[in-house]
């Protein structure tokens, strides 16, 4: 006989089993939805050398889903409507960058730029200069990569077309030089001083031949910047002889009332970049020439404000050249020059540099004479640092000689003013203390 309660309870425990088990499974469902349902989305593989350029993408972009052919650009009511989105997309990037999230900005500036495509090429230009540029400052050796792979293209195709529109090679060239793209800079910029030359327009010559010598000098490339500076001058001359200028206008100097004067002339600018050339590849003499026809100039101009710094380069260049007597007599003529205008500074330079040459010589007394003389210069205008350093010079000078009170003298007044400075005290200290015991010994 079958007992029911137990039926009952068998059939309950079974039940209860199988609810269990579903109410598991969908619970097991339910988490597996849920995570489905928070599972990110899979981030964006970064870019590397290895990655299709993303300024040759032709995907559909949120902001102008339907493109237009290729080749064609969008018309004027268009461009109005995109251009306050590419503003908010400049806006965004830059944000992006500033926050060192420099993927996710070059991300939304190769939006920009895609989009830019269909503007024309004088705004893509503009547009890959400026994106080039920020790439450049912040080191992105990648970007600039993108960038100048998409500047070839555009060059490819004004050759095809044998387009002279001067304005969107001077553009590409301009761009080319500000993402360090030497080589292509260089082939523009001479293409286009060609063509200048062949037009005789003189003028756009002497501004590609400007270019090409910025574009030698940021690479360092002395050698071309000289030689093309060399050709600038003479065009710059032949300009001013046609034009019938005697000489270049008078730079202004800077004043409190007027901190941003007038930039000198380009002839001028011309002249103070070969010589710092000529410096850095050890060319001296050439140096001093081109100085000389700087300080020639000014002296012409009746402007002797920047003659005496001139004079000072011209003694050290004569120091390279180990023609001491040159250097000598130029330091004297920028001491002279210098206090004769009250440039207090330049004329305590000149003597300390006089001095320093006279001692190398070893003529002591003459070296002595001058420093002590560079104590006075400095005194003028309360410059207690030089004349610190003066008296030091003039303590070594007197402890060489085994004058050890005067030397004690002079190391007593450096550290007057040392203390007055609260600088290189103990330094003195430490030199008075040597001399006294080379004294007691």
């Amino acid at each position: 006989m079958i007992n029911l309660k137990t039926l009952n309870m068998q059939t309950v425990n079974i039940i209860l089993i199988a609810v269990v088990v579903i109410l598991s499974g969908l619970g097991n469902t339910g988490i597996a939805i849920a995570q489905k349902q928070k599972q990110p989305e899979p981030e964006k593989p970064l870019l590397d050398d290895f990655s299709p350029n993303p300024l040759f993408s032709k995907e559909s972009d949120p902001l102008l889903p339907t493109p237009p052919p290729e080749g064609q650009v969008l018309g004027q009511s268009q461009q109005q409507i995109l251009e306050p989105e590419l503003v908010k997309l400049n806006a965004e990037a830059t944000g992006l960058l500033a926050a060192g999230n420099i993927p996710g900005a070059f991300e939304l500036w190769n939006r920009e730029l895609r989009i830019r495509r269909y503007f024309g090429l004088s705004q893509e230009i503009a547009a890959l200069n400026r994106i080039g540029l920020i790439a450049w400052n912040n080191s992105q050796r990648l970007y600039i990569k993108f960038i100048t792979e998409r500047l070839d293209q555009i060059v490819q195709k004004l050759q095809t077309e044998k387009s002279n529109n001067f304005e969107l090679w001077q553009s590409l060239g301009l761009t080319f030089k500000n993402v360090r793209a030497k080589k292509q800079a260089l082939t523009i910029y001479q293409y286009l001083l060609e063509t200048a030359n062949k037009s005789q327009d003189s003028l756009a010559e002497e501004q590609y031949f400007n270019e090409i010598a910025q574009i030698y000098m940021m690479w360092l490339d002395y050698p071309n910047a000289s030689e093309t500076y060399e050709k600038l001058l003479e065009l710059q001359q032949e300009i001013r002889a046609i034009k019938g200028d005697i000489l270049p206008p008078q730079p202004q100097p800077a004043t409190p009332e007027n901190p941003n004067p007038t930039p000198p002339p380009s002839e001028v600018r011309s002249l103070q970049q070969l010589a710092f050339i000529y410096e850095q590849i050890g060319e001296y003499l050439k140096a001093i020439s081109v100085k000389e026809r700087l300080a020639g100039y000014y002296a012409t101009q009746q402007n002797l404000l920047p003659i005496p710094e001139i004079k000072l380069g011209i003694g050290w260049n004569y120091e390279k050249l180990g023609q001491f007597e040159q250097a000598g007599a130029t330091y004297q003529e920028a001491y002279s020059i210098a206090t004769s205008i009250q440039q207090f500074d330049n004329a305590s330079e000149a003597l300390g540099r006089l001095g320093k040459l006279y001692r190398s010589q070893n003529q002591i007394k003459t070296a002595l004479d001058i420093y002590q003389a560079q104590v006075l210069v400095n005194q003028q205008t309360n410059n207690y640092y030089g004349m610190m350093n003066a008296y030091d010079q003039i303590g070594d000078i007197y402890l060489s000689q085994k004058a050890y009170q005067s030397a004690i003298a002079a190391f007593q007044q450096g550290l007057a003013l040392a203390q007055q400075l609260k600088y290189r005290e103990d330094y003195f200290v430490k030199k008075i203390d040597n001399v006294n015991r080379q004294m007691n010994r």
